[in-house]
Formats: structure tokens, C-alpha cells, sequence
């Protein structure tokens, strides 16, 4: 685990982020509470190794969902099917 999980910093952004973030997980919906909701950084680490902590770069998720995710770059999409128009 990277040294930045255990900062001052990222513990305050990751509680201010739960006060006004959604408790629902972006990528199944699933509603979130306790130790199953965690706190996503968007865009991961950059090349310095350590992600903005800033809210626009935070996303609610379940454990399952973040854990698979990892630190990869989700691209999301609009996509719809053309049965549904």
C-alpha cells in the first residue's frame, strides 16, 4: 500500500468527501455504509505517486467494486441501445 494511504491529508479528504458525496457506489449503485463504502480517487496517481485528493477527483464506491478497479482509469460512456430510442 502506498505511503500516501496513511496521510493526515487523505484521511480528512476521504471524511469531508463522505459528508457530501452520495452514499450509493458509482459503478453498481449498490447504497453504501460502514466499512463497505469507500472513497475512489477518479483519475489514480500521477507520476509523482500520489493522487488529488480533491473532491472533483473523488467518487463514492462499494469495497468489491473499488478493489477491482485497483488504480486503473475508468472511462465512462453514454452509450445507449438503439432498441431503447
Amino acid at each position: 500500500m502506498a505511503d500516501w494511504h496513511n496521510s493526515t491529508e487523505w484521511a480528512k479528504a476521504r471524511a469531508y468527501a463522505k459528508t457530501i458525496l452520495e452514499p450509493q457506489c458509482v459503478t453498481c449503485g449498490k447504497h453504501l455504509e460502514g466499512g463497505d463504502w469507500t472513497i475512489d480517487h477518479i483519475i489514480p496517481a500521477g507520476s509523482d505517486g500520489v493522487p488529488n485528493h480533491n473532491l472533483e477527483n473523488l467518487q463514492s464506491m462499494c469495497r468489491e467494486c473499488n478493489g477491482r478497479k485497483s488504480d486503473r482509469l475508468y472511462a465512462r460512456t453514454t452509450w445507449q441501445n438503439p432498441r431503447w430510442n
